[in-house]
Protein backbone atom coordinates (compact mmCIF):
# COMPACT_ATOMS: atom_id res chain seq x y z
CA UNK A 1 0.00 0.00 0.00
CA UNK A 2 2.20 2.59 0.82
CA UNK A 3 4.52 4.17 -1.51
CA UNK A 4 8.22 5.79 -1.91
CA UNK A 5 8.49 8.89 0.13
CA UNK A 6 4.38 8.68 1.12
CA UNK A 7 2.57 12.31 1.51
CA UNK A 8 2.66 12.06 5.51
CA UNK A 9 0.74 15.61 5.64
CA UNK A 10 -2.24 13.94 3.38
CA UNK A 11 -1.82 10.59 5.28
CA UNK A 12 -2.46 12.36 8.71
CA UNK A 13 -4.93 15.25 6.71
CA UNK A 14 -2.97 18.22 7.76
CA UNK A 15 -1.94 21.15 5.98
CA UNK A 16 2.13 21.05 5.60
CA UNK A 17 2.25 23.86 7.38
CA UNK A 18 0.21 22.49 10.46
CA UNK A 19 1.41 22.80 14.19
CA UNK A 20 3.11 20.29 15.97
CA UNK A 21 -0.62 20.23 18.09
CA UNK A 22 -2.75 20.12 14.89
CA UNK A 23 -0.59 17.18 13.91
CA UNK A 24 -0.55 15.36 17.50
CA UNK A 25 -4.63 15.90 17.13
CA UNK A 26 -4.72 14.54 13.80
CA UNK A 27 -2.71 11.43 14.55
CA UNK A 28 -5.53 10.64 17.53
CA UNK A 29 -8.32 11.34 15.37
CA UNK A 30 -7.00 8.92 12.78
CA UNK A 31 -5.58 6.61 15.46
CA UNK A 32 -9.98 6.52 17.01
CA UNK A 33 -10.51 5.34 13.11
CA UNK A 34 -8.03 3.04 12.38
CA UNK A 35 -6.44 1.47 15.48
CA UNK A 36 -6.44 -2.57 14.96
CA UNK A 37 -8.11 -2.97 18.21
CA UNK A 38 -11.67 -1.16 17.20
CA UNK A 39 -11.61 -3.95 14.64
CA UNK A 40 -10.89 -6.93 15.54
CA UNK A 41 -7.23 -6.65 14.80
CA UNK A 42 -8.02 -6.82 11.19
CA UNK A 43 -4.85 -6.61 8.92
CA UNK A 44 -6.49 -3.74 6.68
CA UNK A 45 -6.67 -1.44 9.72
CA UNK A 46 -3.71 -2.68 11.64
CA UNK A 47 -1.52 -1.93 7.68
CA UNK A 48 -2.92 1.49 7.86
CA UNK A 49 -2.47 2.39 11.60
CA UNK A 50 0.79 1.56 10.88
CA UNK A 51 1.22 3.72 7.88
CA UNK A 52 -0.63 6.76 9.97
CA UNK A 53 1.89 6.18 12.99
CA UNK A 54 4.75 6.28 10.67
CA UNK A 55 4.16 9.46 9.07
CA UNK A 56 3.27 11.03 12.48
CA UNK A 57 6.40 10.00 13.93
CA UNK A 58 8.55 11.24 11.36
CA UNK A 59 7.00 14.65 11.40
CA UNK A 60 6.56 14.83 15.12
CA UNK A 61 10.26 15.50 15.75
CA UNK A 62 11.25 19.18 14.27
CA UNK A 63 14.59 17.78 12.35
CA UNK A 64 12.59 14.50 10.51
CA UNK A 65 10.27 17.07 9.40
CA UNK A 66 12.15 19.45 7.94
CA UNK A 67 14.58 16.59 5.90
CA UNK A 68 11.19 15.05 4.89
CA UNK A 69 9.75 18.43 3.53
CA UNK A 70 13.08 19.08 1.55
CA UNK A 71 12.52 15.52 0.16
CA UNK A 72 8.72 16.55 -0.56
CA UNK A 73 9.69 20.18 -2.07
CA UNK A 74 11.84 17.73 -4.69
CA UNK A 75 8.90 15.48 -5.34
CA UNK A 76 5.56 17.51 -5.26
CA UNK A 77 6.80 21.32 -4.97
CA UNK A 78 2.99 22.12 -5.40
CA UNK A 79 2.17 20.40 -2.43
CA UNK A 80 4.19 23.03 -0.19
CA UNK A 81 1.36 25.51 -1.45
CA UNK A 82 -0.15 26.21 1.86
CA UNK A 83 -3.11 27.49 1.00
CA UNK A 84 -5.38 24.59 0.59
CA UNK A 85 -8.11 26.89 -1.79
CA UNK A 86 -5.03 28.03 -3.96
CA UNK A 87 -4.04 24.38 -4.13
CA UNK A 88 -7.90 23.65 -5.38
CA UNK A 89 -8.03 26.11 -7.73
CA UNK A 90 -4.88 25.78 -9.39
CA UNK A 91 -6.27 21.53 -9.71
CA UNK A 92 -9.74 23.14 -11.49
CA UNK A 93 -7.88 25.16 -13.47
CA UNK A 94 -5.81 22.64 -15.00
CA UNK A 95 -8.90 20.26 -15.40
CA UNK A 96 -10.95 23.14 -16.92
CA UNK A 97 -7.64 23.43 -19.65
CA UNK A 98 -7.44 20.05 -20.22
CA UNK A 99 -11.21 19.88 -21.32
CA UNK A 100 -11.31 22.21 -23.37
CA UNK A 101 -7.99 21.15 -24.91
CA UNK A 102 -9.74 17.87 -25.70
CA UNK A 103 -12.60 19.28 -27.39
CA UNK A 104 -15.93 17.57 -27.50
CA UNK A 105 -15.66 13.79 -26.79
CA UNK A 106 -18.43 10.99 -27.93
CA UNK A 107 -19.91 9.21 -24.77
CA UNK A 108 -17.67 6.20 -24.00
CA UNK A 109 -18.48 3.08 -25.36
CA UNK A 110 -19.11 0.27 -23.37
CA UNK A 111 -16.48 -1.32 -21.84
CA UNK A 112 -16.51 -5.46 -23.24
CA UNK A 113 -14.93 -8.16 -20.84
CA UNK A 114 -11.83 -9.39 -21.58
CA UNK A 115 -11.16 -11.86 -23.93
CA UNK A 116 -9.67 -15.47 -23.09
CA UNK A 117 -6.55 -17.30 -24.63
CA UNK A 118 -7.11 -21.03 -24.32
CA UNK A 119 -5.78 -24.22 -25.45
CA UNK A 120 -7.73 -27.44 -25.82
CA UNK A 121 -7.11 -31.40 -26.97
CA UNK A 122 -9.54 -32.79 -29.43
CA UNK A 123 -9.73 -36.28 -30.61
CA UNK A 124 -8.33 -36.89 -34.18
CA UNK A 125 -12.07 -37.91 -35.20
CA UNK A 126 -13.67 -35.15 -34.12
CA UNK A 127 -10.50 -32.88 -35.63
CA UNK A 128 -11.06 -34.04 -38.94
CA UNK A 129 -15.19 -34.94 -39.32
CA UNK A 130 -16.00 -32.05 -36.95
CA UNK A 131 -18.21 -32.32 -33.88
CA UNK A 132 -18.72 -31.02 -30.26
CA UNK A 133 -15.75 -31.03 -27.79
CA UNK A 134 -16.09 -29.53 -24.05
CA UNK A 135 -14.01 -26.98 -22.98
CA UNK A 136 -13.10 -26.03 -19.45
CA UNK A 137 -13.23 -21.79 -19.46
CA UNK A 138 -11.63 -20.37 -16.21
CA UNK A 139 -12.48 -16.57 -16.13
CA UNK A 140 -12.35 -13.96 -13.23
CA UNK A 141 -15.97 -12.50 -12.59
CA UNK A 142 -17.38 -10.61 -9.63
CA UNK A 143 -17.78 -11.60 -6.36
CA UNK A 144 -21.18 -12.90 -5.06
CA UNK A 145 -20.51 -13.55 -1.54
CA UNK A 146 -19.83 -9.37 -1.15
CA UNK A 147 -21.64 -8.64 -4.40
CA UNK A 148 -18.31 -7.29 -5.59
CA UNK A 149 -17.88 -4.43 -2.59
CA UNK A 150 -14.80 -6.06 -1.32
CA UNK A 151 -15.73 -5.95 2.02
CA UNK A 152 -17.82 -7.85 4.54
CA UNK A 153 -18.91 -4.68 6.05
CA UNK A 154 -19.80 -2.02 3.68
CA UNK A 155 -21.88 0.12 5.57
CA UNK A 156 -18.74 0.73 8.01
CA UNK A 157 -16.36 1.42 5.52
CA UNK A 158 -14.39 5.04 5.57
CA UNK A 159 -14.68 7.43 3.57
CA UNK A 160 -10.48 7.77 2.62
CA UNK A 161 -9.35 10.71 4.46
CA UNK A 162 -6.22 11.44 2.08
CA UNK A 163 -8.13 11.71 -0.98
CA UNK A 164 -11.54 12.72 -0.14
CA UNK A 165 -13.13 9.85 -1.56
CA UNK A 166 -11.73 10.33 -5.05
CA UNK A 167 -9.75 7.36 -5.20
CA UNK A 168 -6.81 9.40 -7.16
CA UNK A 169 -4.13 12.18 -5.90
CA UNK A 170 -2.84 15.00 -8.07
CA UNK A 171 1.02 14.75 -7.44
CA UNK A 172 4.28 15.42 -8.84
CA UNK A 173 5.54 18.55 -11.21
CA UNK A 174 3.28 17.69 -13.87
CA UNK A 175 0.58 17.61 -11.57
CA UNK A 176 -0.85 14.07 -12.74
CA UNK A 177 -3.70 12.05 -11.50
CA UNK A 178 -2.50 8.99 -9.32
CA UNK A 179 -4.52 5.92 -7.25
CA UNK A 180 -4.35 6.85 -3.99
CA UNK A 181 -2.58 4.58 -2.42
CA UNK A 182 -4.32 4.57 1.50
CA UNK A 183 -7.65 3.55 -0.05
CA UNK A 184 -6.16 1.81 -3.00
CA UNK A 185 -8.32 3.57 -5.49
CA UNK A 186 -11.44 3.18 -4.15
CA UNK A 187 -12.45 5.90 -2.68
CA UNK A 188 -13.33 4.78 0.90
CA UNK A 189 -11.07 2.25 3.25
CA UNK A 190 -12.21 -1.17 3.53
CA UNK A 191 -11.12 -2.30 7.19
CA UNK A 192 -13.34 -5.88 7.11
CA UNK A 193 -12.15 -7.17 3.45
CA UNK A 194 -14.54 -10.10 2.51
CA UNK A 195 -13.25 -13.39 3.20
CA UNK A 196 -13.69 -14.53 -0.47
CA UNK A 197 -12.40 -12.69 -2.77
CA UNK A 198 -10.21 -10.68 0.28
CA UNK A 199 -11.03 -7.06 -0.57
CA UNK A 200 -10.19 -7.43 -4.88
CA UNK A 201 -13.87 -7.44 -5.72
CA UNK A 202 -13.51 -10.51 -8.04
CA UNK A 203 -13.00 -14.26 -8.06
CA UNK A 204 -11.72 -16.88 -10.47
CA UNK A 205 -14.84 -18.91 -11.32
CA UNK A 206 -14.88 -22.08 -14.10
CA UNK A 207 -17.67 -23.23 -16.68
CA UNK A 208 -18.05 -25.67 -19.43
CA UNK A 209 -18.45 -24.78 -23.23
CA UNK A 210 -19.50 -27.02 -26.14
CA UNK A 211 -17.32 -26.10 -29.09
CA UNK A 212 -18.37 -26.78 -32.62
CA UNK A 213 -15.42 -27.78 -34.27
CA UNK A 214 -15.66 -27.53 -37.79
CA UNK A 215 -14.37 -30.37 -40.38
CA UNK A 216 -10.83 -30.93 -41.25
CA UNK A 217 -9.61 -28.51 -38.31
CA UNK A 218 -5.68 -28.61 -38.64
CA UNK A 219 -3.25 -28.74 -35.42
CA UNK A 220 -3.23 -25.72 -33.86
CA UNK A 221 -6.00 -23.78 -35.53
CA UNK A 222 -7.33 -20.94 -33.97
CA UNK A 223 -11.19 -20.70 -32.29
CA UNK A 224 -12.90 -17.71 -31.66
CA UNK A 225 -16.09 -18.29 -29.56
CA UNK A 226 -18.24 -15.25 -29.03
CA UNK A 227 -19.24 -14.35 -25.72
CA UNK A 228 -17.23 -16.95 -23.84
CA UNK A 229 -15.15 -14.96 -22.18
CA UNK A 230 -14.96 -12.85 -19.06
CA UNK A 231 -17.61 -11.09 -18.13
CA UNK A 232 -17.82 -7.10 -18.58
CA UNK A 233 -18.15 -4.35 -15.91
CA UNK A 234 -21.14 -3.00 -16.14
CA UNK A 235 -23.61 -3.99 -18.73
CA UNK A 236 -21.08 -3.92 -21.70
CA UNK A 237 -20.44 -7.59 -23.33
CA UNK A 238 -18.18 -10.32 -22.55
CA UNK A 239 -15.48 -11.13 -23.80
CA UNK A 240 -14.33 -13.73 -26.33
CA UNK A 241 -12.44 -17.30 -26.22
CA UNK A 242 -9.67 -17.64 -28.44
CA UNK A 243 -9.21 -21.21 -28.66
CA UNK A 244 -5.97 -22.92 -30.08
CA UNK A 245 -7.29 -26.90 -31.08
CA UNK A 246 -4.34 -29.03 -30.59
CA UNK A 247 -5.14 -32.38 -32.45
CA UNK A 248 -4.64 -35.73 -29.79
CA UNK A 249 -2.45 -38.55 -31.46
CA UNK A 250 -4.25 -41.60 -31.81
CA UNK A 251 -2.80 -44.11 -29.54
CA UNK A 252 -2.31 -46.92 -32.93
CA UNK A 253 -3.57 -45.52 -36.35
CA UNK A 254 -0.77 -43.02 -38.01
CA UNK A 255 -1.89 -40.44 -40.50
CA UNK A 256 -0.52 -41.04 -44.12
CA UNK A 257 -2.07 -38.53 -46.43
CA UNK A 258 -5.73 -39.30 -46.44
CA UNK A 259 -5.28 -42.85 -45.06
CA UNK A 260 -4.53 -43.88 -41.93
CA UNK A 261 -1.81 -47.00 -41.20
CA UNK A 262 -1.89 -49.02 -38.34
CA UNK A 263 0.74 -52.30 -37.78
CA UNK A 264 -1.63 -55.42 -36.45
CA UNK A 265 0.72 -58.02 -34.89
CA UNK A 266 -0.71 -61.54 -35.32
CA UNK A 267 0.01 -64.65 -34.04
CA UNK A 268 1.55 -67.56 -36.53
CA UNK A 269 -1.91 -69.30 -36.38
CA UNK A 270 -4.48 -66.57 -37.17
CA UNK A 271 -2.08 -65.81 -40.35
CA UNK A 272 -2.04 -69.18 -41.67
CA UNK A 273 -5.71 -70.38 -40.62
CA UNK A 274 -7.18 -66.78 -40.93
CA UNK A 275 -9.48 -65.25 -38.55
CA UNK A 276 -11.70 -62.05 -37.36
CA UNK A 277 -9.78 -59.46 -35.62
CA UNK A 278 -11.17 -56.02 -34.12
CA UNK A 279 -8.97 -53.40 -35.20
CA UNK A 280 -8.87 -49.51 -34.23
CA UNK A 281 -10.57 -47.02 -36.71
CA UNK A 282 -11.40 -43.39 -37.12
CA UNK A 283 -14.63 -43.38 -34.94
CA UNK A 284 -13.82 -46.56 -32.45
CA UNK A 285 -13.04 -50.35 -33.97
CA UNK A 286 -14.08 -52.27 -36.80
CA UNK A 287 -14.09 -55.81 -37.71
CA UNK A 288 -11.37 -57.23 -40.14
CA UNK A 289 -11.36 -60.69 -41.32
CA UNK A 290 -7.68 -61.52 -41.84
CA UNK A 291 -7.55 -64.56 -44.80
CA UNK A 292 -5.66 -67.80 -43.64
CA UNK A 293 -2.13 -67.93 -45.42
CA UNK A 294 -1.69 -64.30 -44.94
CA UNK A 295 1.79 -63.36 -45.15
CA UNK A 296 4.08 -61.01 -42.80
CA UNK A 297 3.89 -57.55 -44.26
CA UNK A 298 1.32 -57.81 -45.99
CA UNK A 299 -1.29 -55.07 -45.56
CA UNK A 300 -4.95 -55.39 -45.60
CA UNK A 301 -7.66 -52.17 -46.08
CA UNK A 302 -10.74 -50.70 -44.92
CA UNK A 303 -11.81 -48.42 -47.84
CA UNK A 304 -13.55 -45.15 -46.71
CA UNK A 305 -13.12 -45.19 -43.45
CA UNK A 306 -9.80 -42.77 -43.61
CA UNK A 307 -9.44 -39.08 -42.95
CA UNK A 308 -11.74 -36.74 -45.04
CA UNK A 309 -10.30 -34.80 -47.77
CA UNK A 310 -11.44 -31.32 -49.11
CA UNK A 311 -13.37 -32.71 -51.69
CA UNK A 312 -15.19 -34.72 -49.52
CA UNK A 313 -13.78 -37.95 -50.61
CA UNK A 314 -12.63 -40.39 -47.76
CA UNK A 315 -9.33 -42.12 -47.26
CA UNK A 316 -8.51 -46.07 -46.32
CA UNK A 317 -7.75 -47.74 -43.24
CA UNK A 318 -4.90 -49.69 -43.78
CA UNK A 319 -3.41 -52.47 -41.85
CA UNK A 320 -0.17 -54.07 -41.67
CA UNK A 321 0.26 -57.49 -40.84
CA UNK A 322 3.08 -58.22 -38.46
CA UNK A 323 3.46 -62.40 -37.81
CA UNK A 324 4.41 -62.19 -33.86
CA UNK A 325 6.43 -64.62 -31.75
CA UNK A 326 6.41 -66.00 -28.26
CA UNK A 327 9.14 -63.49 -26.34
CA UNK A 328 9.81 -66.69 -23.79
CA UNK A 329 9.30 -70.66 -25.38
CA UNK A 330 10.20 -73.54 -23.59
CA UNK A 331 12.01 -76.01 -25.22
CA UNK A 332 9.08 -78.72 -25.43
CA UNK A 333 7.29 -76.06 -27.31
CA UNK A 334 10.13 -75.17 -29.67
CA UNK A 335 10.35 -79.03 -30.62
CA UNK A 336 6.99 -78.99 -31.24
CA UNK A 337 7.14 -75.96 -33.75
CA UNK A 338 10.09 -77.70 -35.20
CA UNK A 339 8.24 -80.67 -36.06
CA UNK A 340 5.38 -78.78 -37.55
CA UNK A 341 7.72 -77.29 -39.73
CA UNK A 342 9.43 -80.87 -41.09
CA UNK A 343 6.19 -82.25 -41.54
CA UNK A 344 5.22 -79.14 -43.72
CA UNK A 345 8.80 -79.24 -45.77
CA UNK A 346 10.80 -76.36 -45.89
CA UNK A 347 9.99 -76.42 -49.84
CA UNK A 348 6.58 -75.17 -48.47
CA UNK A 349 7.93 -71.77 -47.80
CA UNK A 350 8.14 -70.59 -51.01
CA UNK A 351 9.58 -66.75 -50.18
CA UNK A 352 12.38 -68.31 -47.95
CA UNK A 353 13.44 -71.23 -50.82
CA UNK A 354 13.64 -67.95 -53.16
CA UNK A 355 15.31 -66.14 -50.84
CA UNK A 356 17.74 -69.02 -49.86
CA UNK A 357 18.57 -69.71 -54.37
CA UNK A 358 18.96 -66.09 -54.59
CA UNK A 359 21.67 -66.62 -52.05
CA UNK A 360 23.45 -69.12 -53.39
CA UNK A 361 23.10 -67.49 -56.89
CA UNK A 362 25.21 -64.65 -55.60
CA UNK A 363 27.90 -67.23 -53.86
CA UNK A 364 28.48 -68.69 -57.24
CA UNK A 365 28.73 -65.74 -59.07
CA UNK A 366 31.34 -64.61 -56.68
CA UNK A 367 33.42 -68.51 -56.88
CA UNK A 368 33.42 -67.61 -60.75
CA UNK A 369 34.75 -64.08 -60.39
CA UNK A 370 37.92 -65.31 -57.97
CA UNK A 371 39.10 -67.85 -60.61
CA UNK A 372 38.77 -65.47 -63.45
Amino acid sequence: MPQAYPDHYRLLGSPVDASHDHLKEAYRRLSRLYHPDLHEGSRASTERFQVIAAAYGELSDPASRAAYDRRLMLQDPMRLVNDPKAARALDTLESLIQRLGRGRRALPARKRGRDLKLSAQVPLAIANLGGLTRVKVSYTTSCYTCEATGSQRPGKDLTCHVCHGQGSLRSGIRRMMTSCAFCEGRGHVILHPCLVCEGSTVVRDERMVDVQVPPRTRHRSLLRIKGAGEPAEGDGPPGDVLLELQIKAHPLLVQDGIDLRCDLPVTLSEALSGCVREVPSLQGTEKLRIPSKSRSGQELRIAGQGLLAVDGARGDLRYRLLIDIPDQAEQQQLATIRAAEQSVGLGAFSRREAFVHTISAIKDQNRETKRD
